[in-house]
């Protein structure tokens, strides 16, 4: 039976797939008819979406609070940092992984007899992730002001597998990880001008996003930064004057910018789908949330992409 495990394939793209397709039929269910089923729109929700569901016993029991994100980068950043370190030990030593490990790796992806990413190509998207994980748990530990609204069980099971399964994902499909090389060689020259511009435009919209979750913060922050409440507020100015959800917005920018990096990656095409489907859905409930409570909240404001959704 052992033996038969070690000839899956492609565990990886089933597991997003699937997990993508439940999350889209959950979302619809949830901004078309959420009194269908209580337990849906639990599910889907989080924050301040969430919040008119407290009542309910039902989601009492399955959220946990929010501020919890900060979970997923410190986990997610812990990862990176053991494949930085299997990279780095790989350079010196090219056996260094030992054959379950690798044997694991394998059913994670479909066969290569030439795995996709090349090691230096592997090494320049995880220190860019690297950075974006970083980035978000300085964010959760020091700039956003979390109330007490909470997040359910699943969306932070399903947060925190993401970002460990993230480095994961570009690990299983480079060269001389999961097959062997004689010679496992990292360098800048490597690197062509398109791989240097998904780098650079994956920077910018990391800048960009920090400066939403900053002036989000604000919101909520006095003139010195002493938080001074904890109510939700409608934000003015910059991206927030075209859309209510720009961070879901450079989250999705980021994703797709990391693709200039890694264009053969197989496995992290998936990855991309799932965030652009649950980035879409959680600014689309948002919008709806929006609108609902603040009366005079901009008609004209889309939710994610400006002037068209």
């Amino acid at each position: 039976m052992l033996e038969n495990l070690w000839e899956v394939r492609q565990a990886l793209p089933i597991y997003l797939l699937t997990a993508t397709i439940g999350l889209a039929v959950s979302c619809c269910f949830t901004l078309i008819c959420p009194h269908v089923c209580r337990l849906i729109p639990a599910l889907t929700t989080y924050g301040k979406a969430a919040d008119q569901l407290e009542e309910d016993s039902l989601v009492a029991r399955i959220s946990v609070p929010k501020k919890w994100f900060k979970h997923f980068y410190a986990l997610g950043l812990l990862t990176l940092l053991l494949c930085l370190h299997c990279i780095h030990s790989l350079i010196h030593n090219p056996d260094f992984l030992p054959t379950i490990p690798i044997k694991f790796l394998t059913i994670l992806t479909r066969s290569y007899s030439i795995p996709p990413i090349a090691p230096s190509t592997a090494v320049l998207a995880l220190l860019l992730i690297t950075f974006h994980v970083a980035r978000r748990l300085y964010e959760t530990l020091f700039v956003s002001v979390y109330s007490d609204s909470r997040m359910n069980v699943f969306h932070y099971i399903v947060g925190i597998v993401h970002y460990i399964i993230l480095p994961i994902s570009i690990m299983c499909e480079t060269q001389g990880v999961i097959t062997k090389k004689e010679i496992f060689h990292v360098s800048v020259d490597d690197i062509t001008l398109t791989q240097w511009a998904g780098a650079v435009l994956f920077w910018v919209c990391n800048w960009k996003q920090h400066q939403i979750a900053e002036q989000i913060a604000n919101t909520r922050k006095g003139p010195r930064g002493l938080i001074r409440n904890y109510a939700y507020g409608i934000c003015f100015g910059r991206w927030f004057n075209l859309v209510s959800c720009p961070h879901f917005l450079f989250e999705i920018c980021i994703y797709l910018s990391l693709l200039l990096v890694i264009p053969t990656a197989y496995v992290y095409r998936f990855v991309v789908l799932f965030v652009c489907v649950n980035q879409t859905f959680a600014a689309l409930i948002t919008h709806s949330w929006y609108h609902k409570t603040f009366p005079k909240y901009p008609k004209t404001r889309k939710a994610l992409i400006p002037y068209v959704l």
